[in-house]
């Protein structure tokens, strides 16, 4: 019998809402980053950066901060079914080796590979059921910060008396935290718990590390996938260069964000959805950006969102850390 699946769609998700999304992005100047993500070669170059090019694929000492925050999920949790909710799944690398520590630890588990990316969802379910034998997966596809049922949904998924442990891993670099917690806080419940990875910049050199990420940027597997994003709006490097750097948040002047910028070479008309966007020689489209944080700096946005920090983990290097959160309790 050939595998299928059951697929949750949120209407965040819709074409009609992605093509809003994506030419109101356009007319502010950015790229939407649903063209990032979705569509099967953005999927497969995404996959391919990653391996490639990450630290966590280098360093053991990445390795090694999430056995131990997986580790310790599997000692907090106390029921003995658990709901396992990624959120911004991406291939679900990482949340087959938390699924797989609740499993020796004996529970029953459950997961939803949830993304706005379709191709990434599908993508995380597959491999999470290749890895784990019999596994309940749903994969759920929406936009997080336009999802404001998401609680709903997921108590549609959670089976009774359940545990729920949610990810939010490799993504919060790519949001402005304040904003992506609300978000994150809508389906945490007081007994859940959130755990959140997040790339960093070591405090004690800030400016000077900063050099050194932009060369994980700027390489040729980073620029193909950047590309590709870009070639969905008839943009190729005949009509200009991606140039990368480092600019400071405008609400934090010591936080900064890496940033991938395409300069239009040539004067441009983009056609999309029946709408115009015109951009001169010289005008920029800002394609990624992923901000550099310092362990305070999330500490800070943690305790404002009315999250407690239960536990961290941070890598030597000072590049990668883990906070495993809960929601902070009124006195």
């Amino acid at each position: 019998m050939e595998n299928t699946a059951s697929l949750a769609v949120h209407e965040s998700a819709y074409p009609e809402r992605t093509r809003k999304r994506i030419a109101e992005a356009l007319m502010r100047r950015e790229i939407e980053p649903s063209l990032l993500y979705s569509g099967l070669r953005q999927t497969v170059r995404w996959t391919a950066l990653h391996h490639a090019i990450s630290p966590a694929q280098r360093d053991p000492a990445f390795t090694g901060i999430y056995e131990s925050a997986f580790g310790e999920i599997a000692r907090a949790v106390r029921g003995n079914v658990v709901h396992v909710v990624s959120m911004a799944c991406g291939d679900g690398t990482k949340d087959i080796r938390c699924l797989e520590a609740l499993r020796k630890s004996g529970r029953t588990v459950l997961y939803t590979a949830a993304d706005f990316s379709f191709e990434m969802a599908l993508t995380a379910r597959n491999n999470a059921s290749h890895a784990l034998r019999g596994l309940q997966c749903t994969p759920l596809v929406c936009e997080l910060a336009e999802c404001p049922v998401l609680p709903a949904i997921l108590k549609n998924f959670d089976p009774s008396g359940s545990e729920r442990v949610l990810l939010f891993l490799g993504t919060i670099h790519n949001y402005w935290p304040p904003e992506i917690l609300r978000s994150l806080l809508y389906p945490l419940r007081s007994q859940d718990h959130l755990l959140i990875s997040a790339n960093l910049a070591p405090a004690e050199n800030y400016e000077a590390a900063l050099k050194n990420i932009l060369l994980q940027y700027d390489n040729s597997p980073t620029r193909d996938w950047l590309m590709g994003a870009l070639s969905e709006l008839d943009l190729s490097n005949a009509d200009g260069t991606l140039n990368f750097s480092a600019v400071p948040s405008e609400e934090i002047p010591d936080l900064h964000r890496i940033e991938a910028s395409f300069v239009f070479g040539r004067a441009r008309q983009i056609h999309l959805f029946d709408a115009t966007s015109i951009f001169e020689a010289g005008a920029k489209l800002r394609v990624f950006y992923s901000y550099r944080f310092t362990p305070a700096h999330l500490r800070r946005f943690f305790k404002k969102a009315g999250l407690f920090i239960a536990q961290e983990w941070i890598t030597p290097s000072q590049e990668e850390a883990l906070f495993l959160c809960r929601r902070e309790t009124k006195p």
